[in-house]
């Protein structure tokens, strides 16, 4: 994004698939973070990320590298790496003790989707992501995947845009074409997490629309950010729930991989797996709607200090106040090396 003013990736979880795309003994090249990488699952499950680079002799372990029981092996001359990134054994010189290592990242799998960890600073996890609630009840939702799951690929949007929509519920009627803005309920924030509700007429100014079919019903979307990766959206009209989670991860300083995963409530009487109805309408028109915020995020420059017009001002300032917090130390230092993350440009 030009004039950004940040020169690091943010601190948080970020997104890097969806556990049932990645079979065991499946190793995949994969860039984030403007880091080449190998992501592979182990015979036994185990989910690893390691850097890409073998330190023997620079070969890339994402392509011919191959599962090796709980091993990913160097397709040049066969050392093994572990799933923490140490060695594991060298073929032609079984004895040997080395102490050379590859870096590891840290990874999770929660409800349904892989996840990993980055901070500039090199710390450890120090929050933990509890998934969505919908995702993870199969019962009164549809399952996520394969339909509800879409790996929109690596687009120009840096993590902060899709989030930054949390505090901007005047951009529905221009964007999205809804018939009037939403009107704020509640912001709350909690050191990584924010939750914000607002109040929203579904189908304002019309007669009636397939979801709306008795005429305007007033709902609510309440927003959960957990960092600047992932942000969920949850529109609420009486009894049926949409749940949208936006996953944004950094490939390199102007560049993201996006995910977008939705779930809906269950149609009466339906245990089937496909969405269908009301659900599986919902879920292709969300899908629609993420897409008119792309034209807006790709071409975006960023206005440290904008002219805030009406009601918009205090929630765009504690937004920003919020999100500054992911890009520094915990004692409010840059990054050693500053640079080499996302720039203006």
């Amino acid at each position: 994004m030009r004039d950004w003013p940040y020169e690091v990736f943010p601190t948080g979880w970020y997104q890097i698939g969806y556990s049932a795309e990645l079979q065991p003994g499946e190793v995949r090249p994969v860039r984030y973070f403007d880091r080449e990488l190998v992501l592979f699952r182990t015979e036994a499950g185990r989910l690893a990320l390691l850097d890409a680079y073998c330190p023997h002799l620079g070969a890339h372990l994402g392509y011919g590298g191959t599962v090796v029981d709980d091993c990913i092996e160097c397709p040049f001359h066969g050392w093994r790496w572990r799933t923490d990134g140490s060695l594991g054994t060298i073929p032609y010189d079984p004895e040997a003790n080395r102490r050379v290592r590859i870096e590891s990242w840290p990874t999770r799998e929660v409800a349904g989707l892989l996840l990993t960890w980055y901070d500039a600073f090199g710390r450890e996890p120090f929050w933990e992501w509890p998934g969505i609630t919908e995702f993870l009840d199969e019962e009164n939702f549809y399952p996520i995947f394969p339909q509800g799951a879409d790996h929109i690929g690596i687009r120009k949007i840096i993590p902060q845009s899709p989030v930054e929509n949390t505090p901007d519920f005047e951009h529905f009627p221009f964007v999205h074409g809804a018939g009037r803005a939403g009107n704020p309920i509640t912001w709350e924030e909690k050191e990584h997490y924010l939750r914000t509700r607002i109040s929203f007429l579904f189908g304002a100014h019309k007669a009636k629309t397939w979801l709306t079919p008795d005429g305007p019903v007033e709902g609510e979307i309440e927003t959960e950010a957990w960092g600047l990766g992932l942000s969920n959206a949850r529109f609420t009209l009486g009894d049926f729930v949409t749940s949208q989670l936006t996953a944004t991860t950094p490939v390199d300083a102007e560049h993201s991989e996006l995910f977008d995963t939705i779930t809906a409530s269950r149609e009466p009487g339906d245990s089937g797996p496909e969405p269908t109805g009301k659900a599986g309408k919902m879920i292709t028109f969300q899908k629609g709607q993420i897409r008119h915020d792309f034209k807006i995020w790709e071409n975006q420059r960023y206005v440290e200090h904008p002219p805030f017009a009406g009601r918009e001002a205090e929630a765009y300032a504690s937004f920003r106040r919020w999100s500054k917090q992911f890009y520094f130390g915990p004692d409010g230092e840059s990054a050693p090396g500053a640079g080499g993350g996302q720039q203006a440009g």
